[in-house]
């Protein structure tokens, strides 16, 4: 009896190692790399001028899910570019954290003539520059490539949320199913991860301490590293703050960017005799009013099919358009006084170009795992949704009804606010469109050795549009990151007025 017994044990025990292989995506009969292991290169970068770069490329290798005893291992990319005869070298690296979750590398960008000088050049006269991918993403290996198409619908009826919500959820179910049946382990791509990822390349690498800078997710992700490993981080430099509880874009938050950008244009020259009654705020509001009590119906010649083709312009449809449909800051007020009027020509124009664009679409699902993993408290969702400025706009669509198909949730606790005694500079754009000022408002009281730079007309790129306007913030900025320094720094900036579009 007792042996079979052990030959069943044995039958089992060789299921379960047969079924881990199988679940596993390292199918070679060669070793994975070694968690922790660096491949490092030589690369060279042309310059705009003529002659060579000497950077250098590397290869890294994390644990996929470091909860897990025996994860895969994942590839990162990362770029390091030495620091110049300028710089002390004592001075802490930088580690550059972009947003998204949806760098796609560096590599394309390099080859483009100008982009090291214009874009690293100058951090590279205060100390190494390092920049790390996102792990499932872009040249990171596995890239978790997912379809994430949204069916096209008719543009001459209502839009049918619930058809809709139906065949998106069906897309991304599927299409989680296929990773996981490759054997990727998805819940290792969280933002956790990805901040144990920076540290161990600063160990790869050999730094005891580094300075982050970083914006939008980058300043998320950077955070969860300054919480996690604080001792290792020298100071900060961060833009476009989203928190631990800032995934979703707070819809009133966002409107009131809106509302800063009205209250200017109102008042401008360009403008003078053509702002609605009331305000551009208010016209807002009546136009959503007059198209959910009284839709139009414009039709317009298709420049693709040159078919006529109609668009209903209904409370659903003109949400879409609330923000401008012409895709720049200095139009938005000629958008609204545009629509106010009645005249739904371009905006028609607008829905037609991107129901000819409505083809395949793309993210990854290393961008859900990771965004829907932070998520959102049920407090802050609850008011979110209680926000009247969802009747003006719509700012989380694809989260809420594309989440629940992840089951991806670092928990509440996660999405807390937290103490910080690292020197840390905040430069935050009044006209942040996609991670409004109030973000930073909300965060700054935890920073206790912060220096707060409120740029007025800001953008989501706060910093770039200040570096490439403002002298002496660039000086700045650089003396801060290469010393802790920030009396330099002003409290209050701001970039020059924009020239309004005038409706025609």
């Amino acid at each position: 009896m007792k042996k079979h017994i052990m030959l069943l044990m044995l039958i089992l025990g060789i299921g379960s190692i047969a079924h881990a292989q199988k679940t596993s995506f390292h199918t070679a009969a060669a070793k994975a790399p070694e968690a922790g292991s660096m491949f490092i290169f030589p690369e060279r970068i042309l310059l705009e001028n003529g002659g060579f770069l000497n950077a250098e490329r590397a290869t890294m290798f994390v644990p996929l899910n470091r909860s897990e005893e025996n994860s895969d291992v994942i590839s990162l990319d990362v770029y390091r570019f030495k620091a110049t005869e300028k710089a002390d070298p004592n001075t802490p690296p930088i580690f550059y954290l972009f947003g998204g979750p949806r760098f796609g590398g560096l590599e394309e960008q390099l080859e483009v003539l100008g982009y090291f000088e214009q874009t690293w050049q100058f951090m590279t006269n205060v100390a190494d520059v390092v920049v790390v991918s996102q792990r499932g993403i872009g040249p990171s290996k596995p890239t978790t490539l997912i379809e994430n198409t949204r069916n096209a619908q008719p543009t001459d009826v209502a839009f049918n949320d619930e058809a809709a919500v139906k065949d998106y959820q069906a897309l991304l179910t599927s299409e989680r199913n296929v990773w996981e049946d490759l054997g990727v382990d998805l819940k290792g791509f969280t933002v956790v991860e990805a901040a144990e990822d920076v540290n161990d390349v600063r160990k790869a690498l050999g730094y005891d301490k580094i300075t982050l800078w970083g914006g939008s997710f980058g300043s998320h992700w950077g955070m969860s590293l300054m919480r996690m490993h604080p001792e290792i981080i020298e100071r900060a430099i961060l833009r476009g703050l989203e928190g631990p509880d800032h995934t979703y874009d707070h819809p009133g938050h966002t409107w009131n960017v809106y509302k800063r950008m009205a209250e200017e244009a109102e008042s401008s020259e360009e403008l003078k005799g053509l702002i609605p009654e009331g305000g551009l705020i208010a016209a807002v509001e009546t136009i959503v009013k007059r198209l959910n009590e009284n839709p139009v119906t414009v039709e317009l010649e298709n420049p693709v099919t040159k078919k006529m083709q109609k668009v209903l312009f209904d409370g659903h449809t003109v949400k879409q358009l609330t923000r401008g449909y012409s895709g720049s800051l200095e139009a938005w007020p000629a958008d609204i006084i545009t629509m106010y009027n009645g005249d739904f020509t371009k905006a028609a124009q607008k829905i037609i170009s991107r129901w000819n664009d409505q083809g395949k679409t793309y993210k990854t699902a290393s961008y859900f795992m990771l965004d829907c993993g932070s998520g959102i408290t049920p407090e802050r969702s609850a008011e979110h949704l209680a926000d009247p400025a969802t009747e003006l706009i719509e700012t989380a669509w694809g989260y809420r009804n594309g989440c629940p198909c992840w089951d991806s949730d670092l928990g509440n606790e996660f999405r807390q606010n937290f103490e910080c005694e690292i020197p840390t500079v905040m430069v935050q754009g009044t006209w942040d469109r996609s991670t409004p000022y109030e973000n930073a408002l909300e965060l700054a009281p935890y920073f206790k050795n912060l220096k707060f730079v409120h740029l007025k007309r800001g953008p989501h790129g706060a910093i770039k549009a200040a570096l490439k306007e403002l002298p002496e913030f660039k000086k700045a900025i650089l003396k801060f990151a290469a010393s802790g320094d920030d009396s330099d720094l002003e409290d209050n900036l701001e970039l020059s007025p924009l020239k309004w579009v005038v409706p025609e």
